[in-house]
């Protein structure tokens, strides 16, 4: 399966707007199936993006099984807030997708962070 960093962003502005801490439970993103939305679950958790809840193999226990997500970490937040704005995520993608073949995360937060300051550098002068 490959990540989709549209639904990466999806989820992570879905649990950023939640009222409360809850876990997600039934996932309020049409299009998608189970598998698909379970394994970006654990890729978010993964990547230390969102606070979850983590059901292990009873066989071997490190293994995770299943990340149920209620929250953003302090770097889901700072990466949420990046991923906000609809023309600086498309800018984002565009450039990265168009230099490689894939969206590789590090570079995308990269890019998204140096679009931001340019934003933040344009509110400043105008």
């Amino acid at each position: 399966m490959q990540r989709d960093m549209d639904l990466v962003r999806k989820i992570l502005l879905y649990i950023e707007g939640k009222e409360d801490d809850h876990p997600i439970i039934d996932a309020p993103f049409d299009g998608y199936d189970e598998i698909t939305l379970l394994e970006h679950y654990h890729l978010i958790f993964e990547a230390g993006l969102v606070r979850g809840e983590t059901i292990c193999s009873t066989t071997t226990p490190e293994r995770v099984i299943k990340v149920i997500p209620f929250g953003l970490t302090w770097a889901g937040h700072d990466f949420t807030n990046s991923i906000k704005n609809d023309s600086i995520w498309n800018k984002a993608k565009d450039t990265v997708s168009s230099k490689l073949s894939g969206l590789p995360f590090d570079v995308l937060k990269a890019v998204l962070i140096g679009l931001c300051k340019e934003a933040v550098k344009d509110a400043v002068k105008g």
